[in-house]
């Protein structure tokens, strides 16, 4: 008799931390040998991307449930934008816990008819979306006895004053679940030491991607971006944020114009929208870099943008764990330069396949690039292993034979 799994998820849209779930889904092996259920909070958003993403029919059950978060969006209309103080330190202290109560309670009436032999939450960070600790309580109450937590972030410890007003909910769910999982062996550190959880409650398996079809011509794309052919392309694919540090990818460039001819210098593409679009396109114009920095918006498929470039670029500054988007330049046998941060060097070897920089050096990065276009054998080396690199260790498949392999165990322990 095959297994029941629920799987759990709250996320405002079907962002890169919800893609092991897509990957669960496709498996055709993991699909056939369990029963699954899934299980998220509703919106218009979410359900679009998941749709978009998840080909398969498969049993969902989507779930009104309060959210934090819209309360803090409220907050930040411009009309009521002078009481978000206030709002942020009445939804910590009171409304939080009340949401939490209320989304358990919920899920509890849901879970309780289930017969679930393990619930996998799949939750951005800790604590991130209060309603997975909802989800863990209630399934430990509805007699679900093996459950998986997966944190795909960095957690936060309790230094800050608010934190601690969740201990007592953290230490409900720390005793509740059963094992978590974090997609680097950095985050793993992370989350002992902030929560200070046993650690042999905590597992490292390393998230894994399904490459996406290239459904465009490297030409076509290159039309339709309006960027001519002959030039090296660099391309960024990021929410436009500062924790991205498009900041110090574009200073690098400003270094690089400094150093070498302004014919050899390659084009970036910046893929992506955000809070930090205005500052970015200012700082542009302010430094002339506009024949060499190109804005691009939202790709639909982000496989067709990353196939037209020559190099990747991650120049992140802060809040990575183990970033989709490396992979997927990886899988398509790109030559990627990432900062040094997080996750990130469990993914590239150093100058073997890929090159890692410290976070937010301009000048660290602008060596890297510059040393990539000098040495076009440097460059088809690096793209190549990482593709090899990418196969081995980074596929869906493996991904999910390491989930699966974990599940059995804990199913032949009974562990709780």
């Amino acid at each position: 008799m095959k297994k029941n799994i629920i799987f759990y998820s709250d996320c405002a849209f079907f962002a890169g931390c919800e893609n092991m779930l897509a990957n669960f889904f496709q498996n055709e092996d993991f699909m056939g040998r369990y029963q699954v259920s899934f299980f998220y909070r509703y919106s218009e958003e979410y359900e679009a991307g998941f749709r978009q993403r998840v080909r398969r029919n498969l049993r969902t059950v989507p779930v009104k449930l309060l959210d934090l978060n819209s309360v803090f969006d409220l907050a930040g209309k411009d009309r009521w934008s002078f009481l978000r103080p206030v709002v942020v330190g009445f939804s910590h202290l009171v409304l939080k816990h009340f949401f939490i109560f209320w989304n358990t309670v919920r899920l509890y009436c849901l879970f309780r008819k289930e017969s679930a032999d393990i619930l996998h939450v799949n939750n951005g960070g800790y604590p991130g979306a209060y309603s997975c600790a909802s989800a863990v309580i209630a399934a430990r109450l509805s007699g679900i006895r093996r459950i998986v937590y997966v944190v795909n972030n960095i957690a936060h410890s309790y230094r800050p004053m608010w934190r601690w007003l969740d201990i007592p909910c953290d230490r409900a769910v720390f005793r509740a679940v059963s094992v978590f999982v974090t997609g680097s062996s950095h985050a793993r550190k992370m989350l002992i030491d902030a929560l200070n959880i046993d650690p042999s409650k905590a597992v490292n398996i390393f998230n894994g991607i399904e490459p996406r079809s290239v459904t465009e011509k490297r030409e076509e794309t290159l039309r339709r971006l309006g960027v001519e052919k002959g030039r090296l392309l660099i391309g960024v694919v990021a929410i436009l944020e500062e924790r991205k540090g498009h900041a110090v990818l574009l200073d690098s460039m400003r270094i690089l114009r400094q150093e070498m001819p302004e014919g050899e210098l390659p084009v970036v593409l910046i893929e992506g929208e955000g809070p930090e679009s205005e500052r970015l396109k200012a700082y542009v114009e302010n430094e002339h870099l506009d024949d060499y920095v190109k804005f691009v918006g939202r790709e639909e498929n982000v496989f067709n943008f990353m196939n037209a470039i020559d190099i990747m670029v991650l120049p992140s500054i802060a809040q990575e764990d183990f970033p989709n988007v490396v992979l997927e330049a990886m899988s398509l046998g790109k030559t990627v330069i990432a900062s040094s941060i997080a996750g990130v060097p469990e993914q590239i070897d150093h100058m073997k396949d890929g090159i890692l920089v410290a976070p937010g050096s301009s000048k660290d990065l602008a060596g890297a690039i510059g040393s990539v276009m000098r040495d076009d054998g440097l460059r088809r080396s690096l793209a190549m292993k990482a593709r090899e690199k990418f196969t081995i260790d980074f596929s869906a498949q493996r991904a999910v034979m390491n989930y699966k392999e974990m599940y059995e165990r804990l199913l032949a322990e009974g562990r709780a």
